[in-house]
Formats: C-alpha cells, sequence, structure tokens
C-alpha cells in the first residue's frame, strides 16, 4: 500500500501502486519516496465542485433531460481534464456510463438529435476544450 498525503502533509487513506501511479501520471500527486505521494489537490473539493455542477444545471442530464446523479467530466480527467465546476456538467447514470471516455463532440455528434438543449451543451463542451488548451499550452511553456 502506498502512502497518501494531502496538500497539507497530513495522512489520509493509503491506496495501491496503480491508483498511485494513475495520480502522478495525471499531474494531480507527486511522489515523496517509494512508498508515499503527496497530492497537489484538495480530494474534498471536488464534492463541492459536484453539487456546484448539479445545482447550476438543475439536476437535468444535459445529455438527455432526465434527472442527472453524477457528472460527467468534459473534457475526461483521463485526458487531463480537471474537476473543477467548467469541466463538469450534470448527467444522469446511464449517458455517463455510455459516454465513458469518448470524447464529449464525439458523444455529442451520436446523440445531437436528441440533446433536449442543444445550445447549452454545445457551449459548454467548446468552453470546456477551450480551457483545456489554453491551461495545457500555459502549463508547458517554457520562457528562456
Amino acid at each position: 500500500m502506498i502512502t497518501v498525503l494531502n496538500v497539507d502533509g497530513q495522512k489520509l487513506t493509503p491506496c495501491v501502486l496503480d491508483r498511485a501511479w494513475r495520480e502522478v501520471n495525471r499531474a494531480r500527486a507527486v511522489w515523496i519516496d517509494e512508498q508515499t505521494i503527496q497530492l497537489l489537490y484538495n480530494p474534498f473539493s471536488f464534492r463541492d465542485y459536484r453539487k456546484t455542477a448539479l445545482k447550476r444545471d438543475k439536476y437535468t442530464c444535459l445529455w438527455c433531460g432526465r434527472p442527472a446523479t453524477t457528472v460527467d467530466h468534459i473534457v475526461p480527467s483521463s485526458k487531463g481534464g480537471s474537476d473543477l465546476p467548467q469541466n463538469l456538467l450534470a448527467a444522469c447514470m446511464e449517458c455517463n456510463t455510455k459516454r465513458g471516455n469518448r470524447s464529449a463532440f464525439s458523444y455529442f455528434i451520436e446523440k445531437v438529435f436528441s440533446v433536449p438543449n442543444l445550445i447549452k451543451l454545445s457551449y459548454r463542451i467548446i468552453k470546456a476544450k477551450h480551457n483545456h488548451r489554453q491551461t495545457n499550452r500555459c502549463k508547458y511553456s517554457f520562457t528562456a
């Protein structure tokens, strides 16, 4: 088991090696030593971000219009997407599961004729993609 420290250095629940590497590879944690990682974010903030996204979207799935109980990452976290509310949208469990790790745009094209609020969803996808590109551009730019 790998020891997990939060941003302040306090111990959290340990995790398995695969999970530790996933957090490090997503730039969400750093290795302190071979048995310890430290998170670079507050894992408890996600609950608040999730509530914010659900409330903003009126607990309605933006993919199909049914009641939403989960949030969907527009840019998947496995592809570097953030957990911030601008990258989240309310989704029902079925739509969230069906989309999986596919891009939001490809899922959008698949459902384009059944999306209840086409303009709102289009805007969210475009804005999240733009923010993701800007963040990555800034993250990897070097100055001499």
